[in-house]
């Protein structure tokens, strides 16, 4: 155990100063090679250049002072940077991880099908035998590179101890305040309660959309990518819909500086949607390579839900409660912005008065899925990295077990993010079903619609991204727990 002489010798104001300039010139890279707008970014200078911040001997300070000073941003700090002194502690298996798959191909009809667009291929490919055998291609070149993945996560694993913690589930839990053994009983609880309702849409709509009482797990790129709502979401009235909805909520975009909104189709911009806080308030990104259909206003209202919390964030406020705090609360606003396209009053408002009852119907399923699969793998990441003897059996059993569906133990590594991010999601899940369940009582069931409901919301984003906990009781809830969010999937 270190003194509190020793904790205290590193300048928090000073690292919070040091922090924010690595903070704007790592993300600033990483949005320019992601928006496509630069060559990928090399950022081994930048971590040389501030390599002090995330020194084991800085690292163990911070996680000290925070462990001496609870209620304080130090937490913040400390998880800050122990994520990054983790990530470069990884970042030779990562970088031959994805070095290999990146470049990875199948044989397929007698030609290289790279493995970065198998994805995209099984979300539209409509023959069953066929997506059986691209998934069993895609899930060999998984398997292949695993071994590299299980040497990052021993590194990690040993790197957590030389830190100072027993596991990397004990370091994630006290420096990201998960509260996992709690947050398990929570994940069990919902996955009992939603499990009739979800079982019987998943029966649902594999019948109708794939014709099979029971998907499989080759099935599901294709059953999740809806490709028969698409003509209900054109494309040409995406950019006015965000205006539009953001207008009925109180906030002029058309008014707001610092926030840039990209919607264009640009080579070599990423397919994944992301919103870049560059420097909190007055500079963010929100990125979207639209693909056309349903999906790009899922992906465009849900980066905007990052987007509008950032931007609300007071400038006054110390780095760490600008940029950092629990992800589960910057999570949770853009879960549920992501929610509007799928509420059929907003859609009747925004898009018109087409049929939107079986896709509404559809999304419900999709949206359990997902929280039933964040859900599941609580249960398998905790036992994960506490020791797991058979990961790979256990991420199988887990997952049909809750979900229904034979996923490929390939799988079981390359579906785990680092800092137990799947964890928050779930916390994220919950808080936003909370939220949503708040706005419909206080501002009424078209509260999306409502400039008051705005006015609430700009309220919590204004605190930055405190504990979950902390926003869950400010709407009067009892804690963060799965009761909202279960009751939100009852008839």
């Amino acid at each position: 155990m270190l003194t509190m002489q020793a904790a205290m010798t590193v300048d928090i104001a000073d690292y919070q100063r040091r922090a924010e300039i690595f903070w704007q010139a790592e993300v600033l890279a990483l949005y320019r090679a992601e928006a496509g707008l630069a060559a990928q970014s090399e950022l081994a200078s930048l971590y040389e250049e501030f390599a002090e911040l995330f020194s084991v001997d800085w690292v163990r300070e911070l996680i000290e002072t925070s462990r001496l000073h609870p209620d304080s941003e130090v937490r913040y700090l400390a998880a800050f940077a122990a994520m990054r002194h983790l990530r470069q502690v990884s970042s030779p298996c990562d970088e031959a991880f994805w070095g290999q798959l990146g470049t990875a191909a199948m044989v397929w009809e007698g030609e290289s099908l790279p493995f970065h667009i198998t994805t995209g291929v099984l979300g539209t490919e409509p023959d069953p035998v066929r997506r059986q055998l691209l998934y069993r291609g895609r899930s060999e070149l998984v398997a292949e590179s695993n071994w590299m993945l299980q040497e990052r996560w021993q590194r990690i694993n040993g790197q957590a101890g030389f830190l100072g913690f027993e596991t990397y589930h004990a370091l994630c839990d006290e420096l990201h305040g998960l509260r996992l053994e709690s947050l398990e009983l929570m994940a069990q609880a919902f996955l009992k309660e939603t499990a009739v309702p979800y079982f019987r849409a998943l029966s649902h709509w594999s019948q109708t959309i794939l014709g099979a009482a029971k998907p499989q797990a080759a099935d599901m790129f294709y059953l999740l990518r809806g490709n028969q709502f698409d003509g209900l979401f054109p494309a040409e009235k995406l950019q006015a819909a965000v205006y539009r909805a953001a207008h009925l909520l109180g906030f002029s975009l058309e008014r707001v500086t610092g926030l840039e909104i990209d919607l264009a189709p640009r080579e070599g911009k990423s397919p994944r949607p992301f919103c870049a806080f560059v420097h909190v308030p007055d500079d963010i990104k929100l990125v979207v390579n639209p693909a056309g259909g349903h999906q790009d206003y899922k992906a465009v209202f849900h980066e905007l839900g990052h987007a509008l919390h950032g931007r609300h964030i007071p400038a006054h406020l110390p780095f760490a409660t600008r940029y950092l705090g629990d992800d589960s609360v910057g999570e949770a606003y853009a879960f549920l912005f992501e929610q509007l396209p799928t509420n059929p009053i907003w859609l009747n408002d925004l898009l018109g008065t087409a049929d939107y009852s079986a896709y509404v119907d559809y999304m419900r399923f999709v949206r359990l899925l997902f929280a039933r699969r964040c859900a599941a793998k609580v249960l398998y990441e905790n036992q994960l990295h506490t020791g797991l003897s058979d990961p790979a059996g256990f991420y199988t059993a887990v997952l049909q077990e809750h979900l229904g569906l034979n996923i490929s133990p390939a799988y079981h590594l390359l579906d785990v993010d680092d800092g137990y991010y799947n964890a928050q999601y779930f916390r994220a899940w919950m808080l936003a079903a909370q939220i949503a369940a708040w706005l419909e009582v206080e501002v009424g069931k078209e509260w999306m619609l409502s400039p008051a409901a705005g006015t609430f919301l700009q309220a919590l984003w204004q605190k930055g991204q405190p504990a979950a906990e902390i926003i869950s009781i400010l709407i009067g809830e009892n804690g963060l727990n799965p009761m909202a969010l279960i009751r939100s999937f009852m008839p």
